[in-house]
């Protein structure tokens, strides 16, 4: 099997006799694996994908059908030894190419040393990737946006009836002459020549791609926003930056690692820390809500459940699992340990037990204060499932498993007689073992309402699309939520820039979810590195399936390019 994966490479790794210029770039970079396992590849064992910290991982066919890797790296997709697109994570493997994913300086190889066009060569016996940009690499790319272009005019004048592109078309026909000048310039090897035009061809195939697509009447345009303003002045500025973007909701960070952005009089009540140390001595979150509200934009309380941040709980006194460490959610591997103990998959992330009704408890309580006492438009609940585990069919999956508190084993215990850690898979028991964590899970969803009570708060949450792996690994059945209502809208997170998968994402969780449901899909293209282009053509795939708006992730990575993007014609009203 290895020789045939050698000969793969081989085959589908070109080498390129670049000629000698200045305009030639020539990188290589050291291959951590290929096709990792957790046999293969043991610093990656814990992590989606198996790619570990700072990796370089190839992925071929013989993988799977996907990379299944986190949104922390970068990831370049190969067919006959070229480069022909990118992704932020979760990759579809080509049948006929590859993959190459990178984490941490990996990544960053990546990101400066591949573009669309690059030509790839792969050394099996050295474990080392090569790339070579030409010219040549320049123009391919110049081509490709001119074809995404007449793409997304095309499906517009095929869809929306008296569609104007008059803009769009007069960008594309100026981008195209340059691009037939610098093929001609290439022809001549005037390489100087030949790149000026190229870059005036991107610039204006960049314009017509953005004048290309409309806005939508009434579309919902909201962003995730951790906040980092000091005072007012600051808030204003961020608020006014996203009104100009065309964002008109704003997700704001009010309870996650643990503490509070406001002062909480639950918190004192629990004895816990009264409010993130950086913001003691005011309230940002009426600053906050004050201030949208002065320009017409909405507030949703973006509220981390069971998640408890990455801090060493042990010596932060005042941290929730600090105080109680009775709540904390175990795995089946550390289930005789007497402390509360990371998952290493989550970020090293510490989580609180669903199971424990106590922490449901507290948790209600603190939403109970924010909607009682603050005039917010929303509640977007994240982190509502377990940590992520692997999947039944990854050795290891049973060790892997979360939930095994001395409260969640003794209560299954005096339902079943049966301690959950004595079960595995192919126990009797092992279904109900499953089904009782997922409603422990949904017992909280399902009483949201109660808490909002009769205020027109929006209750949202965050969910994983993958219905047939989501409430295995990560115990979070959705499902259920979107059958009983339970909730208004779900913000599911597309971490993929591949525009077939959001599109197909969103149209099972529509098939599924009740009608008055919203579907306001996450796409994560500033944070994973992406481009402002490839968050509009996700945007183009996700209306296509029915969503009624867009959560972008995050305003801290939302930088002037993907601004401009968004507000030259697509988030305008």
């Amino acid at each position: 099997m290895r020789k045939l994966l050698l000969i793969f490479l081989l085959l589908i790794s070109c080498r390129v006799l670049a000629e000698d210029n200045q305009f030639t770039r020539i990188s290589t970079y050291q291959i951590s694996a290929v096709n990792p396992t957790p046999l293969s590849n043991k610093p990656g064992i814990q992590f989606p994908g198996y790619r570990g910290a700072n990796q370089l991982i190839i992925y071929t066919p013989e993988y799977g059908s996907y990379t299944g890797t986190n949104e922390f790296g970068r990831e370049a997709a190969v067919r006959n030894g070229r480069v022909f697109g990118f992704n932020g994570a979760n990759s579809f493997i080509p049948v006929d190419g590859y993959i190459i994913s990178g984490h941490g300086r990996a990544k960053t190889w990546i990101n400066q040393n591949l573009i669309e066009g690059a030509f790839v060569k792969i050394d099996p016996a050295r474990k080392v990737i090569e790339s070579v940009i030409t010219p040549e690499s320049y123009l391919y790319k110049a081509e490709h946006r001119l074809n995404e272009v007449q793409k997304v005019i095309l499906h517009y004048k095929r869809n929306l009836p008296g569609y104007e592109y008059t803009s769009a078309q007069n960008y594309y026909t100026s981008s195209l002459g340059n691009f037939q000048n610098a093929k001609y310039y290439l022809s001549q090897g005037n390489y100087k020549q030949a790149m000026d035009e190229i870059n005036s061809s991107l610039l204006f195939s960049q314009k017509a791609f953005y004048y290309a697509i409309p806005a939508y009447r009434d579309e919902f345009h909201g962003v995730w926003l951790r906040p980092v303003e000091k005072n007012t002045a600051e808030i204003i500025q961020t608020l006014d930056k996203l009104k100009r973007t065309g964002i008109d909701n704003i997700f704001l960070e009010t309870y996650y690692q643990g503490y509070t952005i406001f002062p909480s009089s639950t918190m004192t009540t629990y004895s816990l820390t009264l409010q993130r140390a950086e913001f003691q001595g005011w309230d940002p979150l009426k600053e906050w809500i004050n201030q949208a509200h002065k320009r017409n934009m909405k507030v949703h309380v973006w509220f981390q459940a069971f998640y408890a941040g990455n801090d060493d709980v042990k010596k932060t006194p005042g941290h929730i699992l600090f105080v109680y460490p009775e709540w904390a959610n175990v795995q089946r591997r550390n289930a005789m340990e007497d402390v509360p103990m990371p998952s290493g998959s989550e970020h090293n992330g510490y989580f609180l037990d669903p199971a424990n009704h106590l922490v449901r408890q507290f948790l209600l309580s603190l939403i109970t204060e924010i909607t009682s006492n603050y005039d917010v438009d929303g509640l977007n609940i994240d982190y509502v499932r377990y940590p992520k585990s692997l999947t039944p069919d990854v050795p290891g999956y049973i060790e892997s498993t979360w939930g095994y508190s001395k409260y969640a084993r003794d209560e299954f215990n005096k339902l079943t007689g049966k301690d959950p850690l004595h079960i595995n898979e192919g126990h009797c028991l092992w279904p109900a073992w499953i089904e009782y964590r997922q409603k422990k899970v949904t017992e909280l969803v399902s009483q949201l309402r109660q808490v909002v009570g009769k205020k027109d708060i929006t209750i949202s949450a965050v969910i994983f699309p993958n219905i047939e792996e989501t409430p295995i690994a990560k115990l979070q059945n959705w499902k259920e939520w979107a059958q009983n209502c339970y909730i208004d809208a779900f913000t599911p997170l597309i971490m993929s820039s591949d525009d077939v998968r959001a599109e197909k994402s969103v149209n099972e969780i529509a098939s599924i979810t009740c009608n008055n449901v919203k579907i306001y899909p996450g796409l994560f293209e500033p944070f994973t590195a992406g481009t402002p282009t490839n968050l509009l053509s996700q945007i183009v795939a996700i209306r296509t399936a029915g969503a009624a708006g867009v959560v972008i992730f995050d305003n801290a990575h939302l930088d002037e390019d993907f601004i401009e993007a968004l507000n030259t014609r697509i988030f305008r009203n």
